[in-house]
């Protein structure tokens, strides 16, 4: 279950980078494999795009049911420091997002790896992160194509997504398109 969150944020990236200007001449690296650790893999999170000569620009880092806490944030500062990157994000599936009495402590860190390196940490939990990211999508159904294109690549290759994984996926798609009346042909739903 950890790495259907990578996918669906990966998913909208790839729409992002067409259509945000923040993106322009930006490259998405593909997907590694979710289960190499990144120390070994070189990779400085689990989403990665890159500039023009292949620096380092923004990159996400997904972390499931674990709140995000000053270590974290260390852990993560030390996956880029030696970087350029501008942003980095620190997202989870855990509620609260930012653990327990931790709040000043990664405030703290936040602010003096910004002030150390200029990068921009941004803490927030995947849900409201995408629908953020929905709301900036010229068509958001294309969020959906994406995903499920994805999920299908990621069980052909990986061991990672599982049948029971693309079952219930599908089981989503046709609740939702009876609930807002939409076929694979409309791009536009309708609630009903």
């Amino acid at each position: 279950a950890s790495r259907l969150p990578v996918i669906a944020i990966y998913s909208i990236y790839q729409i992002l980078m067409n259509n945000v200007t923040r993106y322009q001449a930006k490259k998405l690296q593909p997907l590694r494999s979710h289960l190499a650790p990144d120390m070994r893999s070189g990779a400085i999170g689990d989403i990665e795009v890159t500039g023009g000569t292949g620096e380092y620009f923004e990159a996400v880092e997904i972390k499931h049911n674990i709140p995000i806490n000053a270590v974290i944030i260390e852990d993560a500062y030390h996956k880029f420091k030696d970087t350029p990157i501008t942003r980095y994000y620190l997202l989870t599936t855990a509620e609260p997002n930012i653990e327990s009495g931790e709040e000043d402590k990664v405030r703290a860190a936040i602010a003096e790896i910004r002030k150390e390196h200029g990068c921009e940490i941004i803490v927030n939990g995947i849900i409201p992160s995408l629908k953020y990211y929905l709301r900036l999508l010229p068509n958001p159904i294309k969020f959906i194509e994406r995903y499920t294109n994805n999920l299908n690549l990621e069980f052909s290759k990986t061991t990672e997504i599982k049948k029971q994984h693309l079952a219930e996926w599908e089981r989503i798609i046709k609740e939702l398109k009876t609930q807002f009346q939409w076929s694979n042909n409309d791009d536009t739903p309708t609630l009903c």
